[in-house]
């Protein structure tokens, strides 16, 4: 998602730069290490599987008799390319926040979304979450915030007057779901028993909630558990 803005009108949340550059870092340095005592190790690792039934395959065969210098150079590069394709992966599991004062501009897992100002009446993170509560729809839940400092998702949003709150304000009005339980009517348990099974499936979940919110419910996942409250 794209937008021009004065550049003192937005605030832009992201990764810590430390986690990328640590994400790349521990694989190189693993690839450095066996490429320098690999060796030994791989071919240990060859005569072991020998004797067994499954053998050991040429590759396992060819790093054990690679001279060192060639090792330290294929299990580095091996390294690097692992440590690349994980920090690409780390970067597109991540959320990123581009915070305005009317509205919000998300980005996660390839998927982009808008969230308005007018109509939301919290936010707050809750575990890997970012949740935005509206007082005219069910809430916004963003994943992938797990990685994002709570003093600069805190600031973000203060700085641009948004109603941010260290946690969730309606907490205490959350109770534990449980199929078939007494309080629950045929069809809320039939829609709290879909809000259950979507697990991750992002627009699923986004369905359910929307469908909680219209019968007077909202719910939240702790520890694969459902708990519900009741939008007043």
């Amino acid at each position: 998602m794209t937008s021009d803005y004065a550049a003192d009108s937005v605030t832009d949340v992201r990764i810590p730069a430390a986690i990328p550059a640590l994400v790349i870092a521990v694989p190189v340095a693993i690839g450095v290490l066996l490429g320098f005592a690999g060796g030994p190790l791989f071919r240990g690792l060859a005569n072991v599987l020998e004797d067994t039934p499954i053998g050991a395959p040429g590759w396992l065969h060819l790093l054990g008799d690679l001279p060192q210098g060639w090792s330290v150079t294929v299990m580095t590069g091996l390294g690097v390319a692992v440590g690349v394709v994980l920090m690409l992966f780390t970067f597109r599991e991540a959320l990123s926040l581009r915070v305005l004062d009317d509205h919000v501009e998300s980005q996660v897992e390839g998927r982009e979304a808008w969230t308005e100002r007018a109509t939301t009446t919290a936010v707050f993170r809750d575990r890997a979450t970012l949740v935005f509560l509206r007082g005219d729809a069910a809430p916004v839940r963003l994943p992938g915030a797990q990685d994002l400092r709570e003093r600069d998702l805190r600031t973000a949003f203060e700085r641009h007057s948004w109603p941010w709150r260290d946690g969730d304000p309606h907490a205490g009005e959350y109770e534990r779901w449980v199929d078939g339980s007494p309080g629950f009517t045929t069809q809320e348990h039939t829609l709290l028993r879909r809000r259950l099974e979507v697990g991750k499936d992002d627009t699923a979940r986004i369905e359910a909630d929307d469908a909680l919110f219209a019968a007077g419910l909202v719910a939240r996942t702790d520890k694969k558990q459902l708990h519900v409250r009741r939008v007043s």
